[in-house]
């Protein structure tokens, strides 16, 4: 494209359908910025996302390094997870097998979105690189690591609160915020729903990890009088334990455990829930609150100032403090009971979803980028499209 930049993605599941909220935020982006600009995204092979590969990106595979042997590691009594082993992993690959060359002749700039890809590749590209600050970090040694050896100059967040966050109390200048947006074409209350049920029925989508308030929500359900149904979507390392509290609440016959859900098939799940619920305890934005008010169902959420960001307490959506099993129990209680209160706080919840607009916010995202390639002194390439493998 003519006086286009050339911007390379790097993320090692932005391409596949499975990926998790960061993933899908980073290829979202990618997808839009590729009808303006030449967009490369880095990524490992898997079942590639339907919207990415109809998308005019260039895709530049590695193998896939999510194996049985980071995820032993992982469960080791070790402080190490097997997300930064793939990440590694897959840098290593990179960097024998000329996907650095390649990043270095094709593209202008380069955007990643965690500390080791961004702490690595800033010294391994001559590229100008920017990084996206999607999840709430916390300081310490892996941050002071960061801040001493990263080339990065360019930083932006996810979120208003993030970018306060990630400013005051780990000292990095951050010069954009990046919201995520809503493809209302595919999130919406027309969405064919994927389930039925007898009972009025709550969805809980996420990572079932305690943070995100799993265990919370298993106790609410355990505490309602009223007859209700809980379908939960989504892995994690505590999903034996959530079973275990299925049994220990007696409510296994209440809870139906899906598993992985690919992206694309989300809106039927919310469409087909009274109550959608993410009783997180940490959060920089919670993408999922968003899609389920993009669908018009009614959201029950934590008062955390990300969620904020989107959601007015009580207007468009219903907040109990992180870790209030009896106010959580109370709200999806009040709610259950109060169909027009649902349907109002649906209305408006969908309304409010549709002001988040991804073409906006990739336009953000253009302008810091020809921000960093102007400060860099780098002139943007103008050549002809190679192949998307890398020799």
């Amino acid at each position: 494209m003519e006086n286009s930049m050339r911007i390379g993605f790097y993320h090692d599941s932005i391409g596949t359908k499975h990926a998790g909220g960061i993933a899908v935020y980073a290829r979202q982006l990618a997808v839009e910025l590729s009808s303006s600009n030449d967009v490369y995204v880095y990524t490992q092979d898997g079942d590639m996302a339907h919207e990415l590969a109809a998308s005019h990106a260039e895709i530049v595979t590695t193998p896939n390094f999510d194996v049985p042997a980071f995820e032993l590691l992982s469960s080791l009594p070790l402080p190490v997870s097997s997300q930064p082993l793939t990440k590694l992993a897959m840098i290593a690959w990179s960097s024998y097998n000329d996907v650095i060359d390649h990043i270095n002749e094709h593209v202008d700039v380069l955007i990643c979105f965690n500390m080791p890809d961004d702490l690595l590749l800033s010294n391994l590209v001559d590229v100008p690189t920017i990084r996206g600050f999607l999840s709430d970090v916390s300081g310490g040694v892996g941050t002071a690591v960061h801040k001493r050896y990263t080339t990065t100059d360019t930083n932006f967040a996810i979120s208003p609160y993030l970018a306060d966050h990630v400013s005051t109390s780990l000292g990095y200048a951050v010069d954009e915020v990046v919201l995520p947006g809503l493809d209302a074409d595919q999130f919406h209350e027309d969405a064919e729903p994927a389930f039925s049920s007898d009972r009025p029925s709550i969805l809980f989508v996420g990572r079932l990890i305690e943070a995100k308030g799993i265990f919370d929500l298993l106790d609410a359900v355990a505490m309602l009088e009223a007859p209700v149904h809980l379908r939960i979507i989504g892995t994690g390392h505590a999903e034996s334990e959530v079973r275990q509290r299925c049994r220990e609440l007696d409510i296994e016959d209440d809870v139906t455990l899906e598993g992985e859900v690919s992206h694309d098939e989300l809106p039927g799940y919310y469409t087909a829930a009274d109550i959608f619920c993410l009783p997180t305890h940490v959060d920089s934005f919670a993408m999922v609150n968003l899609e389920a008010m993009g669908c018009g169902t009614p959201v029950v959420t934590t008062d955390l100032e990300a969620i904020k960001t989107y959601l007015t307490p009580d207007e468009n959506g219903v907040v109990v403090p992180p870790g209030d099993t009896d106010a959580l129990e109370t709200a999806l209680s009040e709610l259950l009971l109060d169909p027009s209160r649902r349907q109002i706080l649906g209305a408006r919840s969908r309304d409010r979803a549709r002001q988040f607009s991804w073409r906006q916010q990739a336009a953000r995202l253009e302008r810091l980028c020809a921000v960093a390639i102007e400060e860099a002194g780098t002139e943007p390439k103008h050549k002809a499209k190679v192949e998307s493998t890398p020799p």
